[in-house]
């Protein structure tokens, strides 16, 4: 082996590099403090975008935690700043519920102001707020202690109101039928915090209450409870900051000027002609008039209400007739035709949140637009099929209805809602000679404002939104007390036939065809 062979080949020199490693003191504040500033300024990044976008989210079934969206309004309509006290020992059953509720409204409005004294923790704060505002505020028990006879008190400049905690633990009413299910009652309790501290922030924030008169007299539904009886819409309205009354009208004494709004609901007997010039008179002072008529049938025909005049002020007329519904997709099951849903809502302000909602209605009268009116607004309408049969006569004869020549033509009205012209102003931001008229009395009845049904239809909330649009009162106006749940089972005449095919037909059929297949299966593997 020669010696060129054996020397090992000597490696290239490597080119000189031009990169320099940064210094030790730039890398340890690389490693270091940079990061922890870094992580830092993220950290307040997050907590600055979660206080400008506060939300929250609440997974319980109930929805137990959540405002509804007339409280919202409520809270973010306020005029002036309220402080909202929650005056519970965090030892109290309802504390987590109503602290958590509370907190709700003070993220909804920057003008809630929410305060906390816990009786046993702050008892100093709590006993100068008694001195305060109210000593009666203030109560012991056998062991010593120190409570608040309320749980919550809203407080505006000198005015302020209590809710005492008894109120707060009522359970919602005992439902006919449902006795031993506590299950509703405890969600009717829920909503009973909720509608507590609404009622609260209403009663500080406005200088009156509203006043509404139910008239009576002409065998209208009582505000007493009872089947027939608006009972339901009363005491929702009185928890809102209204006061509801029965007032009698008589064409001498009329409607008394301090009431805001007159109700005439489901009349029995036609009104005379002295006291529905007394309810005219009243629109062109400024008055407002809700009207929730039914068909009244006698000898065979429809009956005048006596309220035409009254109707006609605002461009509404109120035809003999009862609309009788053909179309089997808003039939009810084994119901008569003048029984059935209605699910088509016109542009309104009372409308706006019950589009997609249904309304069950019985024996209805139609709504029309009096002759040569172009003010008045359908509000609710059924299908295009149904119609105002004007022949009672011959359909409780035969039990068979027709649609005739003189009949009112589909789809038929069974709210409208108008203004009169010729009213006088009672000033800016207060309703004047408003009119709504509704064809039946059935939106007020006490059963619909029951929480189960009131999850399922909406009468109670067109109720409620008409109330609110007549008395300019916006957290009643297109904003229900809960929202309606679109999948509640409600089934029509064309569902129920439906269901009947599956059922007794097409669900056998396919199991009949699956035993088949697999017995020819089973023969060719034989």
């Amino acid at each position: 082996m020669s010696d060129a062979e054996a020397t090992p080949e000597k490696p290239a020199p490597e080119a000189p590099t031009t990169d320099k490693a940064p210094p030790a003191w730039l890398d340890r504040l690389m490693n270091g403090p940079i990061w922890v500033l870094l992580v830092v300024a993220l950290f307040a990044l997050a907590n600055y975008t979660a206080a400008r976008h506060y939300r929250r989210w609440d997974w319980t079934s109930a929805q137990r935690f959540t405002l509804s969206t007339r409280s919202v309004e409520i809270a973010r309509s306020l005029r002036e700043p309220v402080e909202l006290y929650v005056l519970l020992s965090s030892r109290d059953p309802l504390y987590s519920e109503t602290h958590e509720l509370a907190e709700r409204y003070a993220a909804a409005s920057p003008k809630v102001r929410l305060h906390r004294i816990d009786p046993d923790r702050q008892r100093e704060r709590l006993i100068a707020l008694a001195q305060e505002l109210d000593p009666h505020l203030l109560d012991r028990t056998a062991e010593g202690r120190t409570l608040a006879t309320a749980g919550i008190l809203v407080r505006r400049g000198n005015r302020h109101w209590e809710v005492e905690r008894e109120q707060l633990q009522e359970l919602g009413p005992q439902q006919q039928g449902e006795e031993g299910n506590d299950a509703s009652r405890l969600l009717n309790a829920k909503i009973t915090v909720e509608r507590r501290i609404s009622e609260a922030l209403l009663q500080v924030d406005r200088e009156r209450a509203t006043t509404l008169c139910f008239s009576a007299g002409h065998a209208e539904m009582p505000l007493a409870s009872g089947d027939r009886a608006a009972a339901g819409l009363a005491d929702d309205l009185r928890h809102l900051n209204f006061v509801v009354r029965e007032t009698e009208v008589r064409g001498q004494s009329g409607v008394p000027s301090d009431c805001d709004a007159l109700v005439i609901a489901g009349p029995q007997r036609a009104w005379p002609r002295e006291d529905s010039d007394a309810v005219v008179r009243y629109l062109r002072a400024g008055g407002n008039v809700a009207m929730f008529l039914d068909p009244v049938v006698l000898e065979g025909r429809v009956v005048p209400t006596g309220l035409e005049d009254v109707a006609g002020m605002a461009g509404i007329g109120l035809p003999p007739a009862v609309v009788v519904e053909a179309d089997s997709d808003h039939l009810l099951p084994d119901s008569p035709p003048v029984h059935f849903r209605a699910d088509t809502w016109n542009e309104h302000e009372i409308t706006g949140d019950l589009r997609g909602a249904s309304v069950l209605v019985g024996m209805a009268r139609p709504i029309v637009r009096a002759e040569g009116s172009q003010g008045a607004t359908s509000l609710l309408l059924s299908s295009p099929q149904a119609w105002g049969e004007t022949a009672i006569a011959e359909l409780l004869r035969t039990f068979v209805p027709s649609k005739g020549p003189d009949d009112v033509q589909g789809p038929v009205s069974l709210a409208m809602a108008g203004m009169i012209s010729d009213g006088r102003s009672r000033g800016e931001g207060v309703s004047s000679g408003r009119v709504v008229v509704v064809g039946s009395s059935e939106m007020v009845g006490a059963d619909y404002f029951n929480i189960r049904v009131r999850a399922s239809v909406a009468n109670a909330n067109l109720a409620e939104a008409v109330i609110g649009w007549v008395t300019t009162r916006r957290e009643l106006v297109n904003i229900p007390a809960r929202p309606v749940d679109r999948a509640a089972l409600l089934v029509s005449a064309r569902d129920l036939t439906k269901i009947g095919v599956y059922v007794m037909l097409l669900i056998p059929l396919a199991a009949a065809l699956v035993g088949l297949a697999v017995s020819r299966a089973r023969k060719n593997t034989a």
